[in-house]
């Protein structure tokens, strides 16, 4: 068995199932149908109605990459890279609806002498007229219709951007559709408009703010200049080449000392090696100026030469002889000479140590002096470098000020927006406002959705009864059998059969109606043995048969909570039913105030029930005998003594003939007056057997059937149980399939098939 979820979690749904939900929608798919129908032909009318509105759409690109025409700043790219964010994107969007974008198109459309930008006065328009009546006496009525198209504008304006792309739509509404595409490509022109103007504001106030500066800034420097020359004046703090003449003269000195010194140390070097070989008697001849005179060189070959000689002469002559001796004293004034001309260079170094050491002195003695003069200026000039420093932030804070300044001045007039058109709007040539397929394809389902949920809150907010098992757990009686409708077609089917009776009719007091003159529902189980409907009222006989075992059932009362729940016919057919079998049958007319069933069967009667407990008539002269249904009668036929009728029901005239009518039937139907409005019946059915309670299907409340339970409370050991009458078959397998005498569809004899055979 497939699991159904209950509804529980719902509040009010207790129990109730998705199968059940389904019954309910399909018992109720006429309503639902009904909505969805009228739902539809809203649709449909509103299309008709609806004056329709065309809508034009103008694509916008926010390039934050747009190249700037004239580069001023050498050091800026050609393309900037992109920047723009999510917030900035946006802020165009409410820009391009903003009112001063929207004042413009205003203007320049003159949309205030068009009728369809004109507000359009509502229901509360008096009304909002009297509250801002004070705010808007003093206006200028030219502005107000300027802010009223502005408004009507708005309301026609939608501005999206595409998913997360830099392309922004601007989608304008209008009945005109070429209106609308005009409307559209104003907007983009006055949001490019717009963003110039603000972009000129921007750097004409830049401009003027920089212009203001550079004079303050002017003045600054001049300033700063004249105290830098004033004070240098002051102190004597000449600049050459950018430094004071004192600075410059003591780099020289301390260059020329560098000099000095080392020319210094190389001749005392030298000198301190000639002072060496002066001192230790050393050959002279290694001194490098020795080793580069011409002279010395001269004066050497001649002496090494005369060594030679001297040599040869003595090997030859021997040491005394006169050439010898000639030669040894040439030798000796060679070597004069020699040793004169290095002592010659000898004095000449030394004299050019003495010459470096005084120059080294000197230059000493000049540095000295002009490190005590820079010592005495070094204050001043670091008062100077301040001044200087202070002058040279000004120059440059100027010449900055300066270059921007002309920048801004020359791009006042060639500021760019950053954005351009992508697509213009071009007039639409279908209507955006209503689309009839979309209306109806949207109504369709709403209409079916909202058809549901009504049938679902009318069928959960439906207290009528439906179903037998309602009726038993209402009453705490068993529901016997479901009494089906009988529809129009079958009525008149069978009334038609009377005609020819009727035609031969002739009036009888003391007769019943003929029985094709008698109403086709209190005779319908003759005219159809084999129905459901007759099935029905064989299931009312069992259930008293069934009661009859246990105790008498020979009085049966049959009743309803108010009128027009079938008990009348439902006591006709039961009384027939026994009838056919050949019991002894009588029905009576127990509704002396509304004799309905006297008013079918017999409504010529002349006496009747209120008669013999009167003593007017007999029971013999008041019961009625139709010979073709063996079918007694005992009516009651209408009179205008209802203060004693009233009283009738609680006099013991009743129960002496209900006493005297069990000696001569074996069954008696009592035909009893409705339970809730009258007392009457509560009154009868002390004197009978049994009582069974008529139950209009989808008609009687269910507090109804409980309060008609509770006033028969007292005589609940005679209630045999409920009948549903007036059942819709085919709708009540919606509810109760299994009670819904749908089994029986296939067994039932086909009454067509029989007229025509007999025809």
């Amino acid at each position: 068995m497939a699991y159904e979820p209950e509804l529980s979690h719902v509040p009010g749904w207790e129990g109730v199932t998705l199968s059940e939900i389904f019954r309910i929608l399909r018992r109720r798919v006429a309503l639902i149908v009904l909505t969805t129908i009228f739902f539809a032909a809203a649709a449909t009318i509103a299309v008709v109605m609806i004056k329709p509105l065309y809508t034009a759409t103008a694509t916008v690109l926010i390039d934050p990459r747009r190249p700037n025409v004239i580069n001023l700043d050498a050091k800026q790219t050609p393309v900037q890279t992109p920047s723009t964010d999510d917030a900035t994107i946006e802020s165009q969007v409410l820009l391009t609806q903003s009112v001063s974008v929207l004042r413009r198109v205003v203007d320049d459309l003159k949309l205030t002498e068009d009728p369809d930008f004109m507000p359009k006065p509502g229901l509360l328009a008096p009304i909002k007229r009297l509250f801002a009546q004070n705010a808007t006496q003093n206006a200028d009525p030219r502005e107000a219709a300027r802010m009223a198209a502005v408004s009507v504008l708005q309301s026609r304006l939608k501005v999206a951007r595409q998913r997360t792309s830099f392309l922004v739509d601007i989608n304008v509404s209008a009945h005109n559709p070429e209106t609308t595409a005009r409307i559209a490509n104003a907007i983009s022109a006055a949001y490019f408009a717009e963003l110039v103007r603000s972009k000129s504001d921007a750097t004409k106030m830049a401009a003027g703010w920089l212009n203001q500066q550079l004079n303050d800034l002017k003045a600054r420097v001049l300033a700063s200049d004249k105290a830098v020359e004033e004070f240098r004046g002051a102190h004597n703090l000449t600049l050459s080449q950018g430094e004071t003449v004192n600075s410059q003269q003591i780099t020289d000195l301390n260059s020329k000392l560098v000099e000095a010194r080392a020319e210094a140390a190389q001749a005392q070097a030298k000198y301190d090696q000639v002072a060496e070989i002066a001192k230790t008697n050393a050959d002279p001849g290694s001194l490098s100026e020795a080793l580069a005179s011409e002279t010395i060189a001269r004066l050497r070959g001649q002496y090494a030469q005369l060594t030679m000689n001297e040599a040869d002469l003595t090997s030859r002559y021997g040491p005394q002889h006169p050439q010898v001796t000639a030669v040894k004293a040439q030798l000796r004034d060679t070597q004069k000479l020699i040793s004169a001309e290095v002592q010659r260079i000898l004095q000449s170094r030394r004299h050019s140590y003495e010459v470096a050491a005084a120059r080294e002195a000197s230059l000493e003695k000049s540095l000295a002096a002009l490190q005590n003069i820079s010592t005495e200026s070094g204050q001043a000039e670091v008062r100077l470098r301040e001044l200087q420093r202070e002058a040279d932030a000004n120059r440059a804070l100027y010449e900055s000020f300066l270059s921007r300044y002309k920048e801004a001045s020359a791009r006042e007039s060639l500021d760019l927006p950053e954005a351009r058109t992508v697509t213009a709007a071009n007039a639409p040539t279908q209507p955006s406002f209503p689309k009839g397929w979309l209306f109806l394809g949207l109504a369709i389902p709403f209409g079916a959705a909202f058809g549901s949920i009504i049938a679902i809150a009318v069928d959960r907010f439906d207290r009528r009864i439906k179903t037998i098992d309602q009726v038993e757990s209402i009453s705490g009686v068993p529901g016997i059998a479901s009494l089906p409708l009988v529809g129009l077609r079958e009525l008149s089917r069978i009334t038609k059969r009377g005609r020819d009776e009727l035609a031969r009719y002739r009036e009888q007091p003391t007769r019943m109606l003929p029985l094709a003159l008698q109403p086709p529902l209190m005779r319908y189980i003759i005219e159809e043995p084999n129905s459901v409907f007759a099935e029905a009222i064989r299931a009312v006989r069992l259930s008293v048969q069934r009661a009859a075992r246990t105790r008498p059932m020979q009085t049966i009362m049959l009743t309803s909570a108010i009128e027009g729940e079938g008990k009348t016919t439902l006591a006709a057919n039961l009384a027939l039913s026994y009838a056919m079998m050949g019991v002894r049958t009588l029905i009576v007319e127990g509704d002396l105030r509304n004799p309905q069933l006297t008013r079918s069967l017999c409504p010529n009667a002349e006496w009747g029930l209120f008669d013999v407990a009167l003593g007017r008539a007999s029971l013999q002269q008041a019961i009625l005998f139709d010979t073709a249904t063996s079918l007694s009668i005992l009516p009651a036929p209408s009179s205008d003594e209802l203060e004693s009728m009233s009283e009738f029901a609680f006099s013991d005239s009743i129960r002496i003939i209900l006493g005297e009518l069990r000696r001569h039937y074996d069954i008696i139907i009592v035909d009893a007056p409705p339970l809730v409005p009258l007392v009457d019946s509560r009154a009868l059915g002390e004197h009978v057997d049994g009582i069974v309670l008529a139950v209009g299907w989808d008609r009687a409340p269910q507090d109804l059937i409980a309060r008609a339970i509770e006033l028969l409370s007292p005589l609940k050991d005679r209630v045999l149980g409920t009948v549903l009458t007036r059942v819709d078959l085919r709708r009540m397998r919606n509810y109760d399939y299994y009670h819904s005498s749908a089994y029986i569809k296939p067994y039932e004899y086909n009454s067509d098939l029989r007229q025509s055979a007999s025809s």
